[in-house]
């Protein structure tokens, strides 16, 4: 597991909608199991409320309800391929990520987004 930072330099903001073309150079998901605590953008409170115990769907079905949040203040992202876990994204606070999968998409996630340092 890696924890890589939810804000850059220059004030962009990593998100799944970001994240999404990264899981696909590495992974074949075909299906989502989250659990969204609090996010913001469209469809916000239906995401919340639908997944509070745990909301699986289609990749489809995924991108297309998330298409239009803007950042995932506290939420869990599994990613799966043939009901087998492949990935696990999850968002702490709107401040950092923790990524969880191959120790090569791990590398890849922390050299693209930068690891996630506590403020002194």
């Amino acid at each position: 597991m890696v924890t890589i930072r939810q804000h850059g330099d220059d004030q962009a903001l990593f998100d799944m909608a970001r994240f999404l073309a990264d899981i696909d150079r590495f992974f074949s998901v075909d299906s989502w199991d989250i659990k969204v605590l609090w996010c913001t953008g469209e469809n916000a409170l239906e995401i919340e409320e639908r997944s509070a115990s745990g909301l699986v769907l289609t990749d489809h079905a995924f991108r297309d309800l998330y298409r239009g949040i803007h950042q995932t203040i506290d939420g869990e992202f599994i990613g799966l391929s043939s009901g087998q876990k492949v990935i696990k994204l999850s968002a702490f606070d709107s401040t950092f990520w923790e990524v969880s999968g191959p120790p090569e998409f791990e590398a890849h996630m922390l050299s693209t987004y930068g690891a996630w340092r506590p403020q002194a």
